[in-house]
């Protein structure tokens, strides 16, 4: 007798466990920077010949910086989305709300980030999401903290 309660007490508590395990997954969100999506990186050196050589209106830059790092510098003719990180809904939102003024036309859009990682990638994950064609989307490598060429107010807008 002590042996079939020892044994349906294991059962119950493995069961528990499973069910446990499988809400905690659910409640889970995955990561949108860990989406299956080829990532198209732009490295700092090409994107000043964008700057430098492209006309502006030929393409578009999100900056995702929060509002008081874009103040203190970013590229020129760049479109402030304060969304950094872009882990929360509130967050998702800003730049889901902001994606029509991207949504047109074949230009290249070149997404800025501090570090030109995860927040970038949500980003465009966002913006896939929301019809925006995965081949214009191009994250600027290391961000705008490791941006080469603040000393050029050409290439790095700082008023």
């Amino acid at each position: 007798m002590k042996k079939r309660v020892g044994g349906l007490l294991i059962i119950a508590l493995a069961v528990f466990a499973v069910v446990l395990t499988g809400c905690q997954k659910e409640d889970a969100k995955e990561d949108r920077a860990e989406a299956d999506i080829d990532w198209q990186m732009i490295k700092p050196a090409d994107m000043k010949k964008v700057l430098e050589t492209d006309d502006s209106t030929d393409y578009q830059i999100i900056d995702i910086q929060p509002e008081a790092e874009f103040d203190k510098g970013h590229m020129p003719n760049s479109i402030s989305v304060p969304a950094y990180p872009v882990d929360t809904e509130k967050l998702e939102k800003l730049v889901v709300d902001n994606v029509d003024q991207f949504k047109e036309g074949d230009k290249p859009i070149y997404v800025v980030c501090p570090g030109g990682g995860g927040g970038a990638k949500r980003t465009i994950s966002l913006m896939i999401d929301e019809g925006v064609d995965e081949s214009r989307l191009f994250i600027v490598e290391n961000g705008a903290k490791k941006w080469p060429y603040k000393d050029d107010n050409k290439l790095w807008v700082t008023e």
